[in-house]
């Protein structure tokens, strides 16, 4: 279990609420000036007195570093420990960080009369008005953060214990110059979006664009986190699936927007599934040439996949996601609780993603997913987990490298130019995308044994493993002239020919493929006949 991490400004109550808060979640508490006092074997006064502020943070780093190896832990830490950027990464890595915060005069008149903080020496105020200001930004980057005046450290540690993650965060960066961000996994989450929000220059409103079912399930959540940040939510519903990424959905959402007032100050948040991210993400990048964002995923295939990246759009008659922007969102927030309500079907469709994902970056990952199989279709906590992180480190590590989505990003769309040649002949909804994907994924290995790249030995495991995870039982009735029409709308085509990704072996895919059309009809025919 990972740890929890007070953070804030002397006599903010790090240490009694973090002795309140450690029994309330059963935790062994650890406070961090005492862990320093006993490795130096004389108080903090002294430390400063005889070596100096340089040699007390150097110790005050090195048991920092040691407290937060042990695990589920509460630790308190002094007012100065998150601000070396070493520490605060550290702080951070694994771990739930809450800021207690107070403002000036209160924080002055809880340290009046102290006389072991050196800091504060020789007046109060002066040195008070001298660190506040730096140290305030660092503990606004909190994950929590909770406004201690005027409340009794009972009132605030139960006030902490209500809202806390459960079972610590996950965090993956995702690299990319001038939009970096993160995405977050675990679970309770919903109270980490304000501070979140915050931090991306939002201070006004913000509409959550949902859907009726998700909305009933998750909107009260949200909107109570957005309320308690002194943000101003309005919950606005799409319809579901498909039928929302078209145009007059997307000029509805516009108008709601100006009707509530929305400027450059407030901010959306996508609450469901690829669909919502799709076009909340779209209309954030527009609106004003741009307002900030955040994913909140409530599906296995958004969260390994569409919310991670930046690519947005709705799709027209002649295409899917033919119009839209690459527009990064100020993080990705995956609520693993949101998953305990998805069908069967659509967690399983989900994992023709996380497949692909191993096919074309992971062989390890291809190997574990055939490893376990069975705890990962029960849908085993620890192993959902597994593969939402995996698969979210391999997306982000591939944005990073082409966030334009102009070079190597494209081995993502490995299985897709079928894929979604399937889902617009078909009629959008009525193959599920992973079950189209999972197709698209069986053409395009023929076709890489048909243009001589890869062995038969690479097709057969892949198909292996698609028919394990039951991604194969449903063949997809269409007609081949139909589907190969359609393929010439795929974003990736050249002179309305497709350009394919292919494989050479596991981990090793080509993308930017032309491919002989007769190689294609043969490909076709061969898995869909």
């Amino acid at each position: 279990m990972n740890n929890v991490v007070l953070i804030g400004f002397m006599g903010s109550g790090k240490s009694s609420v973090g002795q309140l808060l450690a029994q309330r979640l059963k935790r062994a508490f650890i406070d961090l000036d005492e862990r320093i006092v006993a490795d130096a074997g004389r108080p903090v006064s002294r430390i400063f007195a005889e070596e100096g502020e340089g040699a007390f943070r150097a110790r005050e780093s090195r048991c920092l570093l040691r407290a937060l190896t042990e695990r589920g832990r509460l630790i308190a830490v002094g007012g100065g420990a998150p601000l070396p950027d070493r520490n605060w990464e550290a702080i951070r890595q694994g771990n739930c960080v809450v800021g207690l915060l107070a403002d000036r005069d209160e924080l002055v008149r809880r340290l009046e009369g102290s006389t072991h903080r050196p800091l504060l020496e020789p007046d109060l105020r002066t040195a008070v008005d001298t660190l506040l200001p730096s140290r305030t930004s660092r503990y606004l980057q909190a994950d929590l953060l909770v406004d201690t005046a005027g409340r009794s450290c009972d009132a605030v540690a139960a006030h902490i214990a209500d809202r806390l993650p459960l079972e610590g965060l996950d965090r993956i960066s995702v690299e990319i110059p001038g939009s970096e961000h993160e995405v977050i996994l675990g679970s309770r989450l919903a109270p980490l979006l304000g501070p979140m929000l915050r931090r991306a220059g939002s201070a006004g409103g913000v509409v959550v664009v949902t859907d009726e079912v998700v909305g009933a399930a998750h909107g009260d959540a949200v909107s109570a986190a957005l309320d308690e940040s002194g943000l101003s939510p309005h919950i606005h519903f799409l319809p579901r699936g498909e039928e929302a990424k078209q145009l007059p959905v997307l000029t509805k959402l516009y108008a709601e927007l100006s009707a509530r007032g929305i400027d450059r100050a407030g901010a959306l948040v996508a609450l469901g599934g690829g669909t919502v991210g799709d076009v909340t993400g779209f209309a954030a990048a527009t609106w004003l040439r741009g307002i900030p964002y955040v994913q909140m995923p409530t599906t296995l295939l958004a969260m390994v996949d569409s919310s991670i990246g930046g690519k947005t759009g709705i799709n027209l008659p002649t295409g899917k996601n033919l119009v839209g922007a690459v527009y990064q969102p100020a993080a990705v927030l995956c609520d693993l609780d949101h998953l305990r309500t998805l069908s069967e079907a659509d967690y399983r469709s989900a994992l023709a993603e996380v497949i692909k994902a191993a096919i074309v970056a992971d062989p390890p990952l291809f190997q574990w997913l055939a490893e376990m199989r069975n705890g990962i279709l029960n849908r085993e906590p620890a192993l959902v987990g597994e593969v939402v992180r995996r698969s979210v480190a391999i997306k982000a590590r591939i944005v990073a490298a082409d966030p334009g989505d102009r070079g190597s990003r494209a081995i993502l769309n490995y299985g897709h130019t079928v894929g979604h040649a399937l889902e617009r002949t078909m009629g959008y909804g009525t193959l599920r995308h992973g079950e189209a994907v999972a197709w698209g994924m069986q053409v395009a290995g023929r076709l890489s044994l048909l243009s001589g790249l890869c062995s038969p030995d690479t097709v057969q495991a892949q198909a292996s493993l698609l028919a394990a995870y039951g991604l194969l039982d449903r063949k997809p009735r269409v007609s081949g002239t139909d589907l190969l029409a359609a393929m010439r709308h795929d974003k990736k085509s050249r002179q309305g020919e497709p350009r394919w990704v292919l494989l050479r072996d596991l981990g090793k895919p080509e993308f930017g493929v032309p491919v002989q059309r007769d190689h294609v009809e043969s490909a076709i025919d061969g898995v869909l006949a």
